[in-house]
Formats: structure tokens, C-alpha cells, sequence
């Protein structure tokens, strides 16, 4: 863990909430106000926009597993349905907040690089979000337009141009909701200083520093401090656990399913109307549901509020909330001029290409795709390039395009067996060609085309530009081919009618 100025205690374990509420001990003595505010939020829509469906194959292990449905879930229409349902209750004040990457992973981010999700945002009525770092693939003229299209605060504490120091977005905001004053600060993953957008003149602060000196600040002007952050669960964790103050984490970027709220403890604090937490929510990916998070904040004038109970829980987005009129008719307006060109017929899967296990089957269509097609030994993809799976039966360009919604082009390059080697422990990548097991840390196991990997041999391989940039950063002779991937694998769809999913155990990692 991270060391830090301001950290006061570092917890190593963290509760998971269950739905009953954590019961605060009032005292009469006190003229004390409750606020009831329920957090309505969402995180990694990835411009899903539609409706979509899971493939029936499902790992048990899986997030996938956990959800009630898995076909025909999601869709922004549906989410406002659900959304204006639960404002109409009277016994609460709503707020509506997304924690990042809402656009990047469809035709719709393809065609309209975010204007589309902004647009079902502002329609909807979100009141609040936070970038996400695939926000950064569209160039800094984008990131400003987006930003003055919202209707709604966009928030970053640590992201700012490199050539004036003030920042895209605003800070942080304060809402005051029946009296209390409550701060929402926004946080970005440090990861995003590597995308084009970031390349191009915006710098990224490491989060838990850029907090370290903001939460202080917002203690002294707010009775509640909420971060809403772009940074993944683990990083959260540690973010309740080294700053003091924060006493809500709305988080996103690890695509992390949690039914119920975490609480990382705070055993310093003694008030005897607070959780003594941090809580930290998430809502998975692609809007399939709305995360609830219902409070009872006890406030006293003239002191900090305090959480004294609360209930979470995610809300699947079904058939059976019909489409809002108004939100349907807005995205049927963007997608009207693009179905023809993304509803055609690019091939045929003859089974669910899924997870089972560690196999990933949409990853090794890719590599097994490239591999083929460039006539190299083995091919190299990195987790989180594939974006989705394939689901038994036709398959259009519009999936393809969100497996694979990137642009990425297609790298040769030659490498010894020794390098090889490295960069499999290192990356831990996908691969076509080669067979590995990386037990605890230790490579067990390393074969091309079924013979032991040779450290002084030299072998030639294909990955995608983005592994490139870090994966063959030491090696001298590489060449970006300028294919597309995308085109290589359709090109090898059309020569592979059905394709059918490999479950091979090509990889293996014990931990």
C-alpha cells in the first residue's frame, strides 16, 4: 500500500453489508435533523445504450452468474423508467450519479464519440459523474465538447491541462440537500494519463495524493463528503482506508458486481450516530442494473453529518420497465442513421462464445483470428481488449464492433523464447499458438505449437498496438502491419462459417 501524509489508519479487511440496516443510537438530548437520500448510481455503460443479452454459457464463477437475467437486459430507455419511478417516491431526496467510461465499447461511441451517452445522460436526469479513463480515447477538442454538453456537474479532482493547470472538469461540487451540505469530488485512474486524449495535454494526478489534499478542504465547507471515483474497487478500498473523511465512495472501472454496499471500518470514530465507514458502491457494467443506495443521515447544526443507517442494493434493468417515450425516441434518433451499416450479417457463431473457467472464448477468436490471418507462430491479446462475447447464431458487425470497438491495428514482431517467457509472466496475455501455466507467480509450463519454448530461439509473433506500446517496448524488430484488427477477424470470419469457440486451457493462472 501506498505510503501517505495523511493516512491515520490502514485497515486490511473490509465487511461486506447486508441488506438490513446498521442501527445508530439516537439520544434525545440533541436537536438533531435526519436526512433521507437515496444514491441512485451507475458505472461502465460503455455506450449500451440498447438493450443486450448475455450469452446462455455462463461461468459459475462468474459476475455474469450472479445476475438474475441475463437476456435482454439493460437499455438506457428502460433505466429512465426505473430511474423516475424511484424519484417519485415521496419519502426521499434522489440523486443520480455515474462513475465513468459511459461511452467506448459500441456503434454508438464508434459513430458519435459520446455525444449519443451524453445526450441519454442529460434525457435521463443524471445530476452528477465522474470521467472514466475511455473518455480519454477521444482528443482534447472532444473531451471539451462532451463536458459542455452535459447538463449535468462533471467532476475530477485530478486531471488538469498540462498547459494552464486548471482542469476540464470542476473539482468538486456541493450540493445542499435539506440543510446539509454534501461534497462530491470526482477521482480518475491514474491509468488514464496513457490515452490519447491525456497524451495530448492532460495531466493525471495519482488519486489517493490528489485526495490527500482536497478531502481535508472539503471537511471544512460541507457535513458530508462523497467521492465519486473512476478507480476501481481495489483502489477505493484503499482510498476509504487512507483518507480520512470520505464518507461515501460511488466507484466504477473494476466492473465490479457488489449486491450489497462494502464498508471499510473506521475505529477511530466514536460518534455514536455514524456506521464507523467508509461505505463503497458499484454497479457493474453496461447500465444491466441501477444501483440503490438508500441513507439515513443524522445531522446537527454546526457539527458534520454522519451516516447512521443505510441499505444497498442493484436493481435489474428489465422488460419489465417499458422504454420512457421521451429517452427512447432520443436514442432511436442516433441510431436510426447507423442500423444498416451495423445490423449486417458478418458471420455465424455455432455455439455461445463465453467464459468457462479461465477459457476465454472471445479472446481466443482474436488471437486465433490474427494468428491465422498474419501467418505467424503465436498471437498476444491483453485482458480488457476484448470487450464482450458472441452469443450463439448470427452475428453482425454491431457485435464486432463492440468486442472489439478500439481501432487497434495489428503489430508483428520477432522475439527469443526468454522474451517470450517475460512477457507472459508479465502480461499474463491471451494467446493463440502457445500454451502456458503460471502457478503462484512461477511459469510452469510454456509451449509453441506444442513444443517447450526455446530461451535462445527466435520466434514471431502479432499482438495489438495497444499491448505493443508496453509489451514490446525492448524489442527491436517490430512492425505495425496497419491492419486493422477488427478487419483481420472479420476477414477471418467470413473464411470460418460457423466459427466455433475454443475451451482449450491454453492459459492457466493459479493464484
Amino acid at each position: 500500500m501506498r505510503g501517505s501524509s495523511c493516512r491515520f489508519s490502514v485497515v486490511r479487511f473490509v465487511v461486506l453489508a447486508s441488506l438490513c440496516m446498521g442501527l445508530g443510537v439516537y439520544s434525545t438530548a440533541q436537536q438533531s435533523t435526519e436526512l433521507h437520500l437515496t444514491i441512485l448510481h451507475t458505472n461502465d455503460t460503455h455506450g449500451h445504450l440498447l438493450p443486450f443479452s448475455y450469452p446462455d454459457v455462463v461461468d459459475p464463477g462468474s459476475e455474469i452468474a450472479m445476475l438474475p437475467i441475463h437476456r435482454d437486459i439493460g437499455g438506457a430507455a428502460r433505466r429512465a423508467t426505473l430511474v423516475k419511478k424511484i424519484r417519485a417516491e415521496k419519502d426521499h431526496q434522489t440523486l443520480l450519479i455515474d462513475a465513468g467510461d459511459i461511452c467506448d465499447g459500441t456503434p454508438f461511441s464508434t459513430e458519435y464519440h459520446g455525444d449519443a451517452d451524453v445526450a441519454a445522460m442529460n434525457a435521463i436526469g443524471y445530476d452528477i459523474a465522474c470521467p472514466g479513463n475511455h473518455e480519454y480515447n477521444n482528443s482534447i477538442a472532444q473531451i471539451k465538447k462532451l463536458a459542455g454538453e452535459a447538463r449535468f456537474a462533471l467532476i475530477s479532482a485530478n486531471s488538469t491541462y498540462k498547459s494552464d493547470g486548471k482542469s476540464p472538469y470542476t473539482p468538486y461540487i456541493i450540493r445542499n440537500v435539506e440543510g446539509v451540505r454534501i461534497a462530491f469530488f470526482g477521482l480518475l485512474t491514474y491509468e488514464a494519463r496513457t490515452y490519447p486524449g491525456a497524451r495530448e495535454g492532460i495531466q493525471v494526478e495519482q488519486p489517493i495524493e490528489a485526495a490527500c489534499k482536497l478531502v481535508p478542504e472539503l471537511k471544512k465547507i460541507s457535513d458530508l463528503v462523497v467521492a465519486v471515483t473512476h478507480i476501481g474497487v481495489d483502489e477505493d478500498i484503499k482510498l476509504a482506508a487512507e483518507v480520512p473523511g470520505i464518507d461515501i465512495i460511488v466507484g466504477g472501472h473494476s466492473h465490479t458486481l457488489l449486491p450489497h454496499p462494502v464498508i471499510v471500518p473506521h475505529p477511530l470514530d466514536r460518534s455514536p450516530f455514524s456506521i464507523h465507514g467508509t461505505l463503497i458502491v458499484q454497479d457493474f457494467q453496461w447500465g444491466s442494473s441501477v444501483g440503490r443506495l438508500d441513507l439515513i443521515i443524522h445531522h446537527v447544526a454546526g457539527s458534520r453529518a454522519s451516516v447512521e443507517r443505510y441499505s444497498g442494493s442493484l436493481l435489474p434493468v428489465t422488460s419489465a420497465q417499458r422504454d420512457d417515450p421521451t429517452v427512447a425516441t432520443l436514442i432511436d434518433r442516433y441510431w436510426k442513421p447507423i442500423a444498416s451499416k451495423y445490423g449486417r450479417i458478418v458471420g455465424e457463431a455455432a455455439a455461445d462464445f463465453a467464459e468457462k473457467g479461465q477459457d476465454l472464448a472471445e479472446y481466443n477468436l482474436v488471437a486465433d483470428a490474427v494468428r491465422d490471418q498474419l501467418g505467424v507462430e503465436f498471437e498476444m491479446e491483453n485482458p480488457g481488449g476484448v470487450r464482450s462475447m458472441l452469443i450463439h447464431g448470427p452475428i453482425t458487425y454491431g457485435d464486432m464492433v463492440t468486442l472489439d470497438p478500439f481501432g487497434n491495428t495489428v503489430v508483428t514482431f520477432h522475439a527469443t523464447g526468454k522474451q517470450i517467457k517475460a512477457m507472459l509472466l508479465t502480461s499474463r496475455p491471451a494467446v493463440s499458438g502457445i500454451q502456458y501455466t503460471i502457478d503462484r507467480g512461477v511459469l510452469k509450463r510454456a509451449t509453441i505449437a506444442g513444443n517447450d519454448i526455446e530461451d535462445s530461439r527466435t520466434y514471431v509473433g502479432a499482438t495489438n498496438s495497444y499491448l505493443a506500446q508496453t509489451l514490446l517496448k525492448d524489442i527491436k524488430d517490430k512492425s505495425d502491419t496497419g491492419k486493422m484488427r477488427l478487419d483481420t477477424v472479420l476477414v477471418y470470419l467470413q473464411n470460418h462459417r460457423p466459427v466455433k469457440p475454443a475451451y482449450d486451457g491454453r492459459r492457466i493462472i493459479v493464484e
